[in-house]
């Protein structure tokens, strides 16, 4: 058994039960494909688990993504290291390539929301990802923002 593998039976039957019901409900949904874009603190962290649950998404993070395709040795991958190994940020070419690759995986067929992208305007200007995503921005007041910002701040 690899590192990865799970022996169902030390899985008590009632999660077994559960996650095959909410996996039933889930197919016939449609498929879903999101950016949570808004401000710190408007709440993309909060609803992002719950949108995932709801619509039966996985959640692409891009720290993850990137650090999957350098640990996987891909060509993009490569790049990437080649690129962090010298002080270099990652380009936005490479690092739309390796979302594009992740959100083309088998896996990922039913939807996903993307964390931590775009970054940069550049990313968000890649015109072969537009038909592929729909956004969702989370707009929030000013003094929400705040007092979101002061909480975290003390924690």
């Amino acid at each position: 058994m690899t590192s990865s593998s799970v022996n169902l039976e030390e899985i008590p039957s009632e999660s077994l039960m559960n996650e095959l019901l909410r996996r039933m409900k889930c197919a016939p949904k449609p498929d879903k494909r999101l950016i949570l874009i808004g401000p710190p603190g408007s709440g993309k962290g909060t609803q992002s688990p719950i949108i995932k649950y709801e619509h039966c998404l996985c959640s692409l993070a891009t720290g993850d993504m990137l650090r999957a395709a350098v640990s996987a040795k891909t060509p993009l991958g490569i790049k990437a290291k080649k690129a962090m190994d010298k002080g270099e940020l990652i380009s936005d070419d490479l690092v739309v390539g390796i979302i594009d690759e992740a959100m083309n995986k088998p896996s990922r067929k039913k939807g996903f929301i993307l964390d931590g992208f775009p970054r940069t305007v550049a990313q968000a200007q890649k015109d072969h990802l537009h038909h592929k995503i729909a956004q969702c921005y989370i707009s929030t007041g000013e003094k929400v923002l705040a007092i979101q910002f002061i909480r975290k701040s003390a924690s």
